[in-house]
């Protein structure tokens, strides 16, 4: 076709893509200005430019059509739209690439569902080297030996085709497939040519909408974030410079990827520490999903983990996604990981390290982008001496490690925490306001075992049943478990009788040891569930017992 003949072919098409649009002015400016004789149109202008800038105007409106729109979704239904319409195509697709290579369909017109998924699988090969920037077409597919192979072809009787790839600033970010099946060489070099500057401007529209709509879920899911932790008082308070230190390091490693072993006794605030490096990573647009590994029988951990598909065990009667899938984009939180058996331990370094997965069930290997966080109460380093821990994923664990000290260790950050928590529980129906000094002296001299959660649950105790605005050290004292004031008289026992009480006592504590601290061992040896068996050390922390 020559160089005018494509050119009438441009404006033809454009006219009836921007029909009824503000534009359309301009394609009868186009058309006049194509029709004046070679003078005129040297005389408006550099000899011979009439042509290129016309062409030039048509796709410049079109591009201000498509990036108009900000939805990404909207903007990918109607850059196909248009092309359709342009070209005199039957049917379209378009397909995203995302970082890992994938496709998926995000756009279609006149196509199935089902016959997009076929399309996509068996079209896979031609996807793939349009994605290597090749542009193709075919006037007769069915009898054209580079496409004939497909299945695609001879299943949908495609007898015209084409597909370009779609870009933005230089790198493809999908493709545009659109066919006929009823009219041999439906689309000519000149619709080839078009299709691919056409695909250009729709891949920075494509892009843009992308950026536009993850900016603003991210926006979004930070507003939610803070406004839940504004909600629930999950704010990290005190001025000790042991908390100080941890909070620097926590903000400084917050944008990396690094993996972060946060330890220390139960109750200091190990979740509100990862909670605090997910805010402020990169991730904070992705999900923050918790998993506490000492809290769900062995047998159930694994799927709790990584999923299952329907059937896959009794009881499996539909897919279901596990936790470092539904933290894809996030950060996952492993709370007390130590008593992750050592079979578990092996799958979990191998997501760790390569980002993979096999939900149970499936063959299908899973990609996930997810950041770890992982805490634990126990001696990490004492447990892979004794061969209960992996010594290549404590390693992987600990490139980032935050060790928080208890509560008795800071009692400095005791008075700003005890109003940090009378404020939390304040409401309309509680009278108590501050606390008296000897009340404060009080909560600072008490060892506080169960850390900063017991001193939080003493709180609320004490903004629910005080009755006047100012706490005194007598109201306090009843109120604090293991305190000279709230232990009951001891029992008079007859000679040579163990009260049960301390039988049990000494049961848990020997089977905690025999099984190095296993949480899942000791519950299955004494006959308990391991949610009995983690109260009953919850007690023992809290009277000062030292728990395996």
């Amino acid at each position: 076709m020559s160089s005018s003949g494509r050119r009438d072919e441009y404006i033809r098409k454009a006219e009836e893509m921007l029909r009824g649009t503000r534009w359309e002015g301009d394609v009868a400016d186009a058309r006049d200005a194509a029709a004046r004789p070679p003078a005129a149109s040297a005389a408006a202008g550099a000899p011979g430019s009439a042509p290129a800038d016309d062409t030039n105007r048509l796709l410049l409106r079109i591009s201000e059509t498509l990036n108009s729109i900000l939805d990404f979704d909207e903007v990918a239904q109607r850059a196909l739209d248009l092309a359709i319409r342009y070209l005199h195509a039957e049917r379209g697709v378009v397909f995203f690439l995302d970082d890992r290579g994938r496709f998926s369909p995000i756009a279609q017109a006149n196509v199935e569902t089902q016959c997009v998924a076929d399309a996509l699988e068996y079209s896979g090969s031609i996807l793939k080297r349009t994605a290597e920037d090749q542009a193709l077409w075919s006037g007769d597919a069915m009898n054209d030996n580079r496409f004939s192979q497909f299945e695609s072809i001879a299943a949908f009787n495609i007898k015209s085709f084409m597909c370009v790839p779609l870009k933005s600033r230089g790198k493809i970010v999908g493709t545009v497939y659109v066919d006929n099946r009823s009219i041999e060489n439906r689309f000519t070099g000149a619709d080839l040519d078009f299709l691919r500057l056409f695909a250009n401007q729709a891949g920075v529209a494509l892009e843009n909408g992308r950026l536009h709509g993850r900016m603003k879920a991210e926006n979004q899911a930070l507003r939610t974030e803070i406004k839940k932790t504004r909600e629930s008082g999950r704010v990290i308070v005190g001025e000790d410079p042991k908390i100080k230190r941890i909070l620097e390091i926590a903000e400084r490693v917050a944008d990396s990827n690094a993996t972060v072993l946060v330890t220390g006794e139960s109750g200091t605030g190990k979740e509100m520490i990862a909670r605090t490096i997910h805010l402020g990573s990169g991730r904070l647009g992705g999900p923050f999903v918790t998993l506490n590994c000492a809290a769900i029988p062995e047998q159930l951990l694994e799927s709790e983990l990584f999923g299952y598909m329907k059937g896959a065990f009794t009881g499996a009667q539909q897919n279901k996604i596990g936790k470092f899938e539904a933290a894809d984009g996030g950060t996952l939180f492993l709370d007390e990981i130590g008593d992750m058996t050592f079979q578990l331990q092996a799958k979990i370094l191998r997501v760790l390290q390569e980002g993979t997965f096999e939900a149970i069930g499936s063959n299908k290997t899973r990609e996930v982008d997810v950041r770890v966080v992982a805490a634990t109460n126990r001696n990490l380093s004492k447990m892979v001496q004794e061969g209960t821990f992996r010594e290549d994923l404590f390693y992987r664990l600990k490139v980032i490690v935050l060790d928080l000290p208890p509560l008795r260790d800071r009692s400095s950050d005791v008075p700003a925490l005890a109003h940090h928590f009378l404020e939390k529980c304040r409401t309309s129906k509680t009278a108590t306001r501050e606390f008296a000094p000897d009340a404060l002296r009080l909560l600072q001299s008490y060892p506080w075992p169960g850390n900063i959660r017991e001193l939080e649950n003493a709180i609320m105790r004490v903004a629910l049943l005080v009755s006047h605005p100012v706490v005194r050290a007598e109201d306090v004292g009843p109120l604090l478990e293991g305190s000279p004031s709230a232990r009951p008289a001891a029992a008079v026992v007859a000679p040579g009788i163990i009260p049960l009480e301390e039988l049990e006592q000494s049961a848990i504590l020997t089977a905690l040891k025999h099984f190095s601290g296993s949480r899942t061992e000791a519950s299955n040896a004494l006959g308990i569930s391991i949610r009995k068996l983690q109260y009953k050390i919850k007690e023992y922390q809290q009277k000062g017992v030292v728990v395996p």
